[in-house]
């Protein structure tokens, strides 16, 4: 879990089992941009093209 995420950061997205259906489950792609303390979002550019704005506690570093 990546609390404080950096820009250009690759990482993948990690969700609960009731939620994987719903949700881009194990999925990478790279951090565009994350807000300062209060902000608990992050913005997501994935692999497949799309931008996603996902909640910083599914977020899980990928070592390159």
């Amino acid at each position: 879990m990546i609390w404080r995420p950096k820009p250009e950061q690759r990482v993948e997205l990690h969700y609960r089992k009731e939620m994987r259906a719903a949700c881009p489950h194990l999925q990478k792609g790279i951090v565009i941009y994350s807000g300062g303390r209060k902000i608990v979002n992050a913005l997501v550019w994935m692999d497949d093209g799309r931008y996603l704005v996902v909640p910083r506690g599914n977020l899980v570093e990928v070592k390159s």
